[in-house]
């Protein structure tokens, strides 16, 4: 999963803990986070009532490397808009995520732990923000080569699917259809399997959204659409918040 840095914002860690398989998480500083992130509303707390803080957290190894960063990040896909924040409470590191489906206009509330068993540490045990900017520095410059490594695989996926695609399709509404070949993701027209997922495991929204702009590119103006079938909408996959 990509999780965003927030360039420009200093990490001026005031918090340590260490995690239960040695690494640290340190918390950075506390910004403002909005009450309608969402537009309807923003990120509930367990009280029902809409977070108002936002905080980033560092996971550092034993080198001092940077492994992850927990910062606060918004994702649309299709009618839903969703938003997950982090939070340490007492010796646990929570995620909360709202979603709202603007289509039912609904709303899902969510919290998952992600590090239980945190041991605060002292002040002078904690990473400085320069150990912090560094760490944080060269895991961009990381991310940025793996980034570069996803356009790949994105391209060749797309590019296969669209050697997959009848080349004319004709002038009527067509709609294909995303679904599952044992655990394979595989794309069929008329009940018939026109493209099968390569093996490298990509979340089911991300698939389904390299698809149909690889479909938009190639057919262009022709009525044509990807739908997800119901064994896909039920899968892990899909959505892992499920």
């Amino acid at each position: 999963m990509k999780f965003s840095k927030n360039a420009g914002r200093e990490p001026e860690v005031a918090e340590g803990w260490r995690m239960p398989d040695g690494r640290t998480l340190v918390g950075g500083p506390t910004t403002p986070l909005s009450t309608t992130l969402l537009h309807l509303h923003g990120i509930l707390g367990p009280d029902g009532e809409p977070l108002t803080v936002q905080r980033v957290y560092y996971v550092l190894d034993a080198s001092g490397a940077l492994d992850r960063v927990y910062d606060t990040t918004t994702v649309s896909v299709e009618f839903e808009l969703s938003a997950t924040t982090y939070r340490v409470e007492g010796t646990t590191l929570y995620a909360y995520r709202s979603a709202v489906d603007s289509h039912v206009r609904e709303s899902r509330h969510e919290r998952r732990v992600e590090h239980a068993g945190l041991v605060p540490l002292p002040p002078h045990e904690v990473p400085s923000p320069e150990l912090v900017g560094a760490a944080l520095a060269d895991l961009e410059r990381r991310e940025e080569g793996r980034a570069a490594t996803d356009r790949g695989s994105h391209e060749a996926l797309r590019a296969s699917f669209v050697a997959a695609l009848p080349d004319r399709p004709g002038r009527e509404a067509l709609d294909l259809e995303l679904t599952l070949e044992g655990d394979r993701p595989v794309v069929r027209l008329d009940g018939r399997v026109l493209w099968r997922a390569p093996e490298t495991e990509f979340p089911h929204r991300t698939l389904m959204f390299l698809l149909r702009s690889a479909l938009s590119a190639a057919w262009r103006d022709r009525p044509a659409d990807i739908v997800p079938s119901p064994d896909i909408l039920a899968h892990p996959l899909w959505d892992p918040w499920n």
